[in-house]
């Protein structure tokens, strides 16, 4: 099929990428030369036939030994190949006697994520109109060059569905040519682009052949730097023009991109764009990571201003602080920042962390980076901090404020819940009373004082749970296995974010036991059972009951702008009506009680092999252990209370903004930081200022908003890649047990109704909102996540196999594939292989 340009014709995934991105940007107005594309069924129907059978026996019989041979073979091939007649009168009736072409490859594997052939495939500028036919095949013949086979050989690239358009656009005849990189490809600086520019056609930048000059365009703050005096190809007005096309390329797709380019009488005209898949961080210093806040889902995609802005007060200030009062470091040996916005995602600053740690006896930098799911850059166990005299020196006053903090939590853990839960609940009355009497006064103590006492208490249980969980694991594995120890993490009684589902499960066993109450459930919509919540019939007192104690809750928690179920209640009803529809072989407690046996076993077992004495150790260590996990949810659970309490204040506050003329719309106010508004109460910004603001981080916001960045960043860090295996990937081991299923790969929380019965579900991580799925899989394997993630958790009291930091699991998994997962060892094998 020949698709022109300048149609309006809807991309139909057969233009390959260069040519899908040249259709797109066409219909959206930017200024690419006209011509057309030559989908990829015009292939087909070119090589149909013989020639197709010889192509498949070639690429099948492909290895790095027959490169140079099963190139000349399909070379000569095409030799003989034309293509058909209804394509070629469909070329000769559109191109024009007086214009040149150029002749460009669209290969179905050119430009992908994480390949992109950058430079590979062939081009062919000021081509005759007589001659565009001919450049067709010869674009074909590029697709089986030797470089190309090498390519797909040394990175084991599928050589199925090998395919290719061709685009055939207008020659501009160009003054300079150049490439834009929209966000700096070595600095990886996310907010100012590389403009390269020399004379002539573009070719020679690419090839390497000419010596370009450099331009530096920020286009976050719009403004031109560190401009080079003997820069004179474009001026800075055009600079500053042209860096406004490329950032609308980039907010058109959502991710960074390589564009080339060409300039005619000062007229810009884009020739290309792909998606830029490889950086360098040499401008960022320390290494960064999004470990833990991606789990939970502020890091999981791109993250508003307003929800890093709340996590980056906390961060900042608790971990600060807890690092400098227990004496492990001073605070000018920290860093001044220990997080960070990249690319539209949160970071937290490893460097710093792990510097922390290694003041720590028996820390390895190996168990760390595995309990957070992080990719190391070293061989082996990484660092590891000995007993040696200087340590145990200087771990002394270390020891002291450590054991002053584990005997303060002992003693007040249940205090602080209770006094934060009072503010919490004075909080909600006075907003479900409708009896806040000053917004502002109120919007700034909640933000700028509760939420920094409730926080701080919970961060702080994680940083305590991250040093002793460490030491009370090396001392256990002296005992247990690797998978016994999993075993000791589950079945915690009464844990937080798994008490709705246990009170639902309750509740769906009584809608069960009456006919017509289960009728109504099955029946009626979930908006509809809303409306009725106030009814006293069909177990709806329960339900509303559910509702009121656990609305503050939502299917993704860590979303400040996402609403929870106390606002929409029918998302509630809805997992009480999917609930009801599950038999008793389904019970929660049923899978809590074999968790309990297993536990119980290995300590039984412990008992037999061990003196009393050190039995007595061994088990205190695991209850300590245990309730450390238990208070570290519970934690969570008030922190979640506070983030719904904060979201609405937030509401409230904006809602007098934009009644004050401030802000235009309430949701406006999640594109400022919290600390922006903070300035505004005290009269530091004033109106423009904020609205400057949100114009330019929802023009940051949308940049990012199909790119997900390298989840660990910094200009000295270099992952050192395992050898592939295309049969097999692994990730971290996270609750035991094998099983062979059909994979469910789900991409995010809006296709949850595609899960079945038997399922093992391969998503990106998982929230409060999954939890009521996890009783029907069979296993799960998520690409984010530590041993302690919602994902561990749950499928721990659900007694599943779970297997979390599995590396681009999502690609490399297909929907519906038989998979074996093995949830102590973490390998995931893929049709069987091993």
């Amino acid at each position: 099929m020949l698709v022109r340009l300048s149609s309006r014709e809807q991309e139909n995934g057969k233009l390959g990428n260069k040519g899908k991105f040249l259709l797109l940007m066409k219909q959206n107005g930017f200024n690419v030369p006209d011509g057309f594309v030559l989908d990829s069924d015009t292939y087909d129907e070119t090589v149909r036939g013989k020639a197709e059978e010889i192509i498949s026996q070639a690429l099948e019989n492909l290895n790095k030994d027959n490169i140079k041979e099963t190139s000349n073979g399909l070379n000569e091939l095409f030799n003989k190949i034309k293509l058909p007649e209804k394509t070629a009168d469909g070329i000769k009736s559109i191109v024009s006697s007086d214009k040149l072409y150029a002749v460009r490859s669209s290969g179905t594997k050119e430009d992908l994520d994480e390949f992109s052939f950058a430079g590979q495939y062939q081009t062919f500028l000021n081509t005759k109109p007589e001659d565009v036919e001919e450049r067709v095949i010869d674009c074909y013949k590029s697709m089986f060059s030797e470089i190309i086979l090498s390519y797909l050989v040394n990175r084991k690239i599928d050589t199925n569905d090998l395919k290719m358009s061709v685009v055939v656009q207008e020659m501009v005849a160009s003054d300079k040519s150049g490439i834009c990189f929209t966000i700096d490809p070595v600095t990886g600086n996310d907010k100012t682009m590389l403009i390269e520019v020399s004379e002539g056609l573009g070719e020679d930048i690419v090839s390497g052949k000419t010596v370009p000059e450099q331009y530096h365009y920020n286009w976050y703050d719009n403004k031109e730097t560190d401009r080079k005096a003997d820069n004179k190809l474009i001026s800075e007005a055009k600079v500053e023009e042209y860096a406004k096309v490329f950032a609308s390329i980039q907010q058109q797709f959502g991710y960074p991109c390589d564009i080339e380019f060409a300039i005619k009488d000062d007229e810009l005209f884009i020739l290309q764009s792909r998606r830029i898949t490889k950086l360098n961080y040499s401008g960022i210093n320390d290494v960064w990571t999004t470990a833990d806040f991606k789990d939970g889902g502020v890091s999981a995609n791109v993250c508003t201003p307003y929800m890093w802005s709340l996590y980056e007060y906390i961060w900042e200030y608790s971990l600060r602080v807890f690092i400098v009062s227990t004496k492990i470091l001073k605070d000018e040996q920290l860093p001044k920042k220990l997080g960070e916005m990249y690319y539209g995602r949160c970071y937290w600053n490893l460097s710093a962390v792990k510097l922390t740690m290694e003041q720590i006896i028996g820390y390895k930098e190996r168990e760390f980076d595995n309990e957070y799911g992080i990719v190391g850059d070293y061989e082996g166990d990484g660092k590891v901090t000995g007993a040696t005299p200087k340590v145990l020196f200087h771990m002394i006053p270390i020891i002291i404020e450590q054991t002053k903090v584990l005997n303060d939590r002992k003693k007040n853990s249940e205090r602080y819940k209770q006094e934060l839960l009072d503010l919490y609940y004075d909080y909600k009355k006075h907003l479900d009373d409708g009896t806040i009497e000053d917004i502002t006064k109120e919007f700034f103590r909640i933000t700028h004082e509760t939420y920094l006492r409730s926080e701080t208490t919970y961060f702080h249980q994680i940083f305590i749970n991250t040093i002793h969980q460490s030491l009370y694991k090396d001392s256990l594995l002296k005992y247990v296995s690797e998978s016994e120890y999993l075993s000791l993490l589950a079945s915690i009684d009464n844990i937080s974010h798994l008490l709705p589902f246990y009170d639902m499960w309750d509740i769906t066993r009584k809608i069960r036991s009456n006919e017509d109450t289960a009728q109504y459930w099955k029946d009626t919509e979930a908006v509809e059972i809303a409306k009725d919540l106030n009814g006293d019939k069909f177990e709806l007192p329960l339900v509303k009951k559910l509702i009121d104690d656990y609305g503050y809750h939502s299917d993704k928690e860590l979303d400040i702008t996402y609403p929870c179920y106390y606002e929409e209640p029918e998302v509630m009803i809805s997992m009480v009506k999917d609930m009801a529809l599950l038999d008793d072989s389904y019970s929660p407690e049923a899978d809590k009680e074999r968790g309990v046996a297993v536990y119980t076993k290995i300590l039984d077992n412990l008992k037999k092999n061990v003196s009393a004495g050190k039995y007595k150790k061994i088990a205190d260590k695991v209850s300590n252990m245990r309730k450390m996990l238990w208070w570290r949810e519970e934690f969570r659970d008030v922190s979640t209370r506070f983030y719904y309490m904060l979201r609405m204040y937030t509401i409230e506050y904006a809602k007098k903004l934009v009644s004050d003329g401030v802000l235009e719309k309430v949701d406006d106010v999640w594109f400022l930081k919290v600390g922006n508004l903070w300035d505004y109460i005290d009269g530091k910004k004033t109106k423009e200022d904020l609205n400057d603001l949100i114009r330019r981080n929802k023009f940051y916001y949308n940049a990012y908003r199909n790119y997900i960045s390298d989840n660990e960043i910094g200009h000295n860090f270099h992952v050192i890649s395992e050898a592939a295996n295309k049969n097999s990937i692994r990730g971290l081991g996270a609750n035991n047990g094998k099983i062979t299923g059909t994979a469910r790969v789900i991409e995010d929380f809006t296709q949850i109704d595609r899960l079945q019965e038997g399922d093992i579900l391969v998503t990106r991580f998982t929230d409060t909102g999954w939890t009521p799925k996890f009783a029907i899989l069979s296993g799960i394997v998520t690409e984010y996540g530590g041993i302690l993630c919602h994902a561990a958790i749950v499928s721990r009291e659900y007694g599943i196999p779970a297997i979390v930091c599995c590396k681009d699991a999502m690609s490399k998994i297909s929907d519906g594939q038989q998979i074996t997962i093995d949830g102590s060892t973490g390998v995931v094998s893929i049709n069987g292989g091993s």
